[in-house]
């Protein structure tokens, strides 16, 4: 599994997602929105309006040309890795 977040700088739920990842060595990628990523660019990926952050996107490894899945925020992805 990958995960990809999109947070902010100073984003609570944004940082307690990575160091959530961090803890279960789990491989992810973080892209700054404004930054990295606009808030548009985000909005066309996720296909709605975004109205918090972070959005979290996952991958499962070995899956031919699998395409990133929204999970949620922090609270899904929190919920998504204990069960």
């Amino acid at each position: 599994m990958e995960i990809i977040i999109y947070g902010k700088d100073g984003c609570v739920n944004c940082d307690r997602a990575r160091m959530l990842c961090q803890i279960q060595s789990i491989p992810f990628s973080y892209l700054s929105v404004g930054s990295d990523i606009s808030i548009e660019e985000l909005q066309a990926k996720v296909g709605q309006p975004v109205r918090s952050l972070p959005q979290i996107f996952r991958q499962d490894q070995g899956v031919a040309n699998a395409s990133f899945s929204l999970i949620g925020g922090y609270d899904e992805l929190r919920r998504q890795l204990a069960g």
